[in-house]
This record gives C-alpha cells, sequence and structure tokens, in this order.
C-alpha cells in the first residue's frame, strides 16, 4: 500500500514538473527578443530591423517587415539596395575620352549589395505588428571585394594593347581596357559604401590606363561635304567637332566622315530659328562602318548665332555618335 502510494506521489511530481518545465518553455518563445528594440551591434556585421503593421494579411506583413529591415540596414551603409553608384568622371570633358567614358560607365552595371539576409523574425499578437532582422556580413564582403579588385588589377596589367590589326581593332582593345577599370572603379566605390578605405591603384595599372586614353584620343577624322557649297558648313563643323575633344585632320586620318546637312531657317517674331539634320557616313579605308543621323534646333536674335548654335548642338550630338561608334563598332 505505501509502494502504491509512494509511486502516486512520484507520478505526481513528475507531471507538474512536465507542466513547469512546458510552461517556461512556452514563455521563453513568446518572449519578445531584445533585437525589436535594439538594434545588434558587431564588428563585422551590420543589422537592420524591420516592422509592418497585419492589416489581415499575416503573411504580406512579414513580407513587409523583411523588406524594411533590409531598407533600415543599407541606410547603415548609406546606400540603397539597388546600389546605384556614379563613377566621376575623370577625363577632361574637352577630349575624346571624356565622351568613352561617360558610355563605358553607363555600360557597365553597378555593383549591388548583395548577401544581406533575414536572420530573425517575431509576431508580437498583441499589437498585431510583425518585426525582422536583416543581416549583412560586411567584413566578408569588403574581402571578396578586394579579391575582386586583385584580379581585375592582374588581368589589366597582363593586357596587351600592342596588338596588330587595323585601327578598330586596336580602338575595341583599348575600349576593353577602359571597362576593365570603370569595373575597377565601380567595386571601389562598393568599398566606399561598406565604410572601407580603396585599394589603390597600383602603377602598372595606372600606365596601361594612360595607354587607352593616348590611343583613343589619338582618334583622327577627316570631313567631307557631299557638295562644294556645303564647304563653310564642313568648316563650323569641324570647329564645332574639335571643341569638342575630336581630332579633325585633313590628311592620314584613321576615319573619314562623309556628312550631308539639311537646313531650315525661319524668323519668327524678332527670333530667327534654325533646324539642322544631318546624315553621316564613317569610312574606314573606304570601307563604310557605321552611319548616323542627327537633328537640332536653335534660336536666336541674330541669324548667323542660331545657326551656330544650331551646329555646335549638332557637334555635341556627333561627338557622342563617335564615342559609341568607337565603343560598339555600330551606329
Amino acid at each position: 500500500m505505501a509502494s502504491k502510494s509512494l509511486v502516486a506521489a512520484l507520478i505526481s511530481v513528475s507531471v507538474l514538473t512536465g507542466c513547469k518545465s512546458n510552461s517556461a518553455s512556452q514563455h521563453t518563445v513568446s518572449a519578445t527578443p531584445q533585437w525589436t528594440s535594439v538594434t545588434p551591434t558587431s564588428n563585422y556585421m551590420v543589422y537592420g530591423v524591420g516592422t509592418a503593421q497585419n492589416t489581415g494579411d499575416m503573411q504580406q506583413a512579414k513580407l513587409a517587415a523583411q523588406e524594411s529591415a533590409r531598407l533600415a540596414l543599407a541606410k547603415q551603409l548609406n546606400v540603397t539596395i539597388s546600389a546605384n553608384t556614379t563613377i566621376k568622371q575623370q577625363a577632361d570633358d574637352k577630349s575624346m575620352t571624356f565622351h568613352i567614358d561617360e558610355l563605358i560607365q553607363s555600360k557597365v552595371p553597378s555593383i549591388q549589395l548583395q548577401g544581406v539576409k533575414i536572420e530573425d523574425e517575431y509576431f508580437n499578437t498583441q499589437q498585431q505588428t510583425a518585426y525582422a532582422l536583416a543581416a549583412f556580413n560586411r567584413t566578408e564582403a569588403v574581402m571578396q571585394t578586394e579579391l575582386s579588385i586583385n584580379s581585375l588589377d592582374d588581368e589589366i596589367t597582363q593586357f596587351n594593347l600592342q596588338s596588330a590589326g587595323n585601327k578598330t581593332l586596336i580602338l575595341k582593345r583599348a575600349v576593353a581596357l577602359k571597362e576593365l577599370v570603370v569595373k575597377r572603379s565601380k567595386l571601389n566605390q562598393y568599398l566606399s559604401m561598406l565604410q572601407t578605405a580603396h585599394v589603390a591603384m597600383p602603377s602598372t595599372v595606372r600606365n596601361q590606363q594612360a595607354l587607352a586614353d593616348e590611343i583613343l584620343n589619338s582618334i583622327s577624322f577627316s570631313i567631307s561635304a557631299d557638295s562644294d557649297k556645303h564647304g563653310k558648313v564642313r568648316d563650323l563643323l569641324a570647329r564645332a567637332l574639335t571643341s569638342q575633344g575630336i581630332k579633325i585632320t585633313e590628311q592620314n586620318a584613321d576615319f573619314a566622315l562623309q556628312f550631308r546637312v539639311d537646313w531650315q531657317e525661319m524668323h519668327k517674331s524678332g527670333t530667327y530659328y534654325s533646324l539642322a539634320e544631318s546624315f553621316l557616313v564613317i569610312t574606314e579605308a573606304g570601307e563604310e562602318k557605321a552611319h548616323f543621323n542627327a537633328k537640332v534646333k536653335a534660336a536666336s536674335s541674330f541669324q548667323d548665332t542660331a545657326k551656330s548654335n544650331a551646329m555646335g548642338k549638332l557637334a555635341s550630338k556627333l561627338g557622342q555618335q563617335l564615342a559609341k561608334f568607337v565603343v560598339t563598332g555600330e551606329s
């Protein structure tokens, strides 16, 4: 009898202990995590906390909290998730490389903030609020970016710009090297977003970049009109292109520009309007390489000024088109 009483007592204690254990476990799970009110800090990690109110769709609230957490994390790095970067223009705005660099920078994709993970989530049933904790390993990202830059430095250093062939092939190689340099610059900009110092450019890379710029700036064009009556227009176009950093020469040019310009001039209410449409053909050693077309409009109180302004705008467009031809080989 005593034995049965002892067994019953032990069972009761066991049941009570189990109940207490379950109760404690449930309390731990339902306890509000500290990170919901205080964002964690770390020497190598970056965190962001996001919240979203549940308005009837809990899953949607969780997704909104996750996105809010990612944005909060990115804000600490002073970037956006898309991480659009702008590379400072290094070339002189009166040089061919200026136009080429602009095109290459728009062609090379920006570096995006990658590797952001949702480390934890919590839902407050009383407040009907979803919480999310985003984490990003900045140290690992910095190491990977620096390795990528070092790899590009090796590739640029070993790049052969002295390849034989016609001018078009040489230009393609110079442009390809410039693209690598722009990629390197954008990776360094990414390091800035990660709040880390840039990787210095080795002298070997700097020398290769200078050689590519020299090749691109040495491109020369000759200009010929479709008619002798366009001789004055030809001179205006030559001066305007020269002001854009385009090298114009009459002999031994790398490429020949053959153009036709159709003009329309109007005078209305004391203002002169000049409208120009150009048709341009680029040839190399007699072989057609590209065709361009551009339209511009300018106005002034003076007729000659209106025409000169229109020619300036036309030259600016042609400068961009010529740069596109150099970069892509297409019109």
